[in-house]
């Protein structure tokens, strides 16, 4: 199901590997990476995901950044 997703930043973002946090044997804990478009801690998955589990094939979603509520915009036209 596609939907709208804003970007403002220019550039990449690093993931450092010495940053991440560790487990208790001291190996570094599974990062999830996002993937929907709406995680509020980006480009970390914050499981806002589970906001699109009611999106239905063929139609575009617009989400509010603040409440992660979803408007249809309609049927899914790509461009030409």
């Amino acid at each position: 199901m596609p939907r709208v997703v804003r970007f403002e930043q220019t550039g990449p973002i690093k993931i450092d590997p010495a940053t991440l946090p560790l487990d208790e044997s001291g190996r570094p804990k599974p990062i999830f990476i996002c993937a929907c478009g709406i995680s509020s801690r980006f480009p970390f998955c914050d499981a806002s995901h589970k906001a699109c589990r009611d999106e239905l094939p063929g139609v575009l979603y617009r989400y509010d950044p603040a409440t992660k509520s979803a408007e249809s915009l309609g049927p899914d036209t790509p461009p030409a």
